[in-house]
């Protein structure tokens, strides 16, 4: 995984390890999973989703999603996790 500068909505920028970046071809959205190596219940590490707002460094992202953009990452995660194919994924690299 690659360190990165997330800027949240606030205006606030946190250190974090990018996980995945992406675009949703079906509607040109951009989206970033990342991590702060959060340990949650299980051992889990607590992983981040949101919109790519600007891909330049610091990635700046959205606030919320709709309910429907979960349930689209939701589908998006099973298939990065599962190494399955997604035609409507485009991996992009973001940072730059």
């Amino acid at each position: 995984m690659n360190n990165i500068q997330v800027k949240l909505s606030s205006g606030e920028i946190i250190p974090a390890e990018l996980i995945s970046s992406f675009e949703l071809i079906n509607i040109g959205k951009k989206y970033i999973f990342y991590t702060k190596n959060e340990v949650v219940e299980n051992n889990l590490i607590k992983m981040y989703v949101a919109e790519i707002m600007d891909s330049n460094s610091p990635v700046s992202i959205g606030e919320k999603m709709s309910e429907q953009e979960w349930i689209n990452l939701k589908n998006v995660m099973k298939s990065i996790l599962t190494g399955n194919d997604n035609t409507n994924v485009r991996y992009i690299n973001i940072g730059g």
